[in-house]
């Protein structure tokens, strides 16, 4: 699994009259599996389009593969797919009708056996070949869409909401041939979601997002060396006494009882650990258990909003 930087946004800016939709944007994509997390409107989707040379950057630079995105954007798109959000089709067309012209549109050179073979690797079965679009689950067709997108065996390829609107197998199971294509083809990609569990199972760096800024970048691990607080759990009794004790502490950030545990957010890790013991024999109390939370993307994304 590689960590070799494949594409780059330099200080990237895009305005759409009165609206920035990008402001400044400096993001690093990499080798591997990408996720583009940010709220609606946050400009993920303006990133892309952006990537493909399909709008101009008002300020800044972004290559992808040693290219300008802008200016060598036909050499950019022989080496990436992309599946949109919303996607496009023509129904009247079989499966397979519709691989064949996006290829002869590509100027591809996969014959019919090899088309078809595209499509049971996407999981759309010989049955499926031969029928119309038109008659195509929600499933099938964004598994089509993935199918058009890996055309020409491209090197990265972006995908737009690729989970939107399916059933939780559905998604499960792009995810899983997401996961399997990356393994096996050694393709990459860059995944803009906004369904921050299904990214955090299957990518190995991060790019959060919003208002059209880097928020923060890397991989759930270093980016949780950059929070500054760090959550706990402490089951010990009585637990009214330690509660009281500890909210006078002034690196304890954030303190709640649920249940018959505490939950506590603090600034200093090392304090808190060396300080914990010393109230709780204060209080006269019983510690049964100290555990530290596990962050997670959405407490990740939560908390670099908060820094912003």
């Amino acid at each position: 699994m590689g960590c070799e930087v494949i594409g780059e946004f330099k200080a990237v800016t895009k305005r759409f009259g009165a609206t920035t939709a990008l402001d400044g944007l400096s993001l690093k994509i990499s080798q591997g599996i990408n996720g583009l997390i940010g709220p609606n409107g946050a400009g993920k989707t303006t990133a892309i389009r952006l990537s493909l040379g399909l709008i101009k950057p008002n300020a800044g630079k972004a290559e992808l593969f040693g290219f300008d995105c802008w200016n060598d954007s036909c050499a950019i798109r022989r080496k990436v797919g992309v599946l949109y959000e919303k996607l496009a089709f023509y129904d009247h067309l079989s499966g397979l009708e519709q691989l064949k012209l996006m290829a002869k549109l590509k100027s591809g050179s996969e014959s019919s056996v090899e088309l078809k073979e595209l499509l049971r690797l996407v999981e759309l079965d010989d049955a499926a070949h031969d029928r119309r679009i038109g008659g195509y689950s929600a499933g099938m067709r964004q598994r089509l869409g993935l199918a058009q997108a890996l055309l020409g065996n491209p090197e990265l390829v972006l995908l737009d909401e690729p989970t939107s609107n399916l059933d939780p197998l559905n998604r499960a199971k792009i995810l899983e041939l997401i996961t399997s294509l990356n393994k096996e083809k050694n393709t990459s990609f860059l995944i803009s979601s906004h369904i921050l569990p299904e990214l955090e199972k299957v990518c190995d760096t991060f790019i959060l997002m919003d208002k059209g800024k880097l928020l923060r970048q890397g991989s759930l691990e270093q980016m949780i060396d950059k929070t500054f607080t760090t959550k706990f759990t402490v089951k010990a009794q009585p637990i009214k006494q330690v509660a009281a004790l500890l909210k006078g502490e002034e690196y304890i950030e954030d303190l709640s009882i649920v249940e018959d545990s505490l939950h506590v957010t603090v600034r200093d890790v090392g304090l808190f650990k060396q300080r914990l013991p010393l109230l709780i024999g204060q209080a006269g109390a019983s510690l049964d258990e100290v555990k530290m939370v596990r962050s997670n993307l959405k407490s990740v994304f939560k908390s670099a909003v908060e820094e912003v």
